[in-house]
């Protein structure tokens, strides 16, 4: 991974091999980057495991896609919970070779030739577990 301040914003590129939740908690982990913030980007990944959330289950359906995708758009942001775990939400949107398009929760995914994010800081996104789902929610104070 590397990544560039560029005025009030980062450059991030993940490159092959690569796990891109993986590398967005280091990002957020370095000494030299903001912990909270939103990103969206681009690129390509192989065997993504993505999922939906089943409000009546509360509970995530989980699939692998097994192959190489195109990443359509990739968004989502970084946060903290009350533990200060690094959290990143993210969602992403993937096409495969025959055009069929594929979209959800992104668990992980490897890099197959590179991702291009744009980051922007933001003050702390604090993360609560929600009684009601117990999904980690982002909790606004003033």
């Amino acid at each position: 991974m590397r990544f560039l301040k560029s005025n009030n914003h980062y450059i991030i590129v993940l490159e092959k091999d690569e796990y891109v939740i993986e590398s967005l908690k280091k990002f957020a982990a370095s000494s030299e980057a903001p912990r909270s913030g939103f990103f969206f980007g681009i690129g390509a990944v192989r065997n993504p495991k993505i999922g939906y959330f089943d409000l009546q289950d509360k509970n995530y359906a989980i699939k692998k896609l097994e192959g190489e995708f195109e990443v359509i758009n990739i968004t989502g942001n970084i946060g903290v919970d009350e533990s200060s775990e690094i959290i990143v939400h993210a969602h992403i949107c993937l096409g495969d070779k025959n055009y069929n398009v594929f979209g959800g929760h992104l668990f992980e995914a490897q890099i197959s030739v590179t991702m291009e994010l744009i980051f922007i800081p933001t003050s702390t996104i604090s993360r609560k577990t929600d009684s009601a789902t117990r999904l980690k929610l982002i909790r606004l104070s003033r």
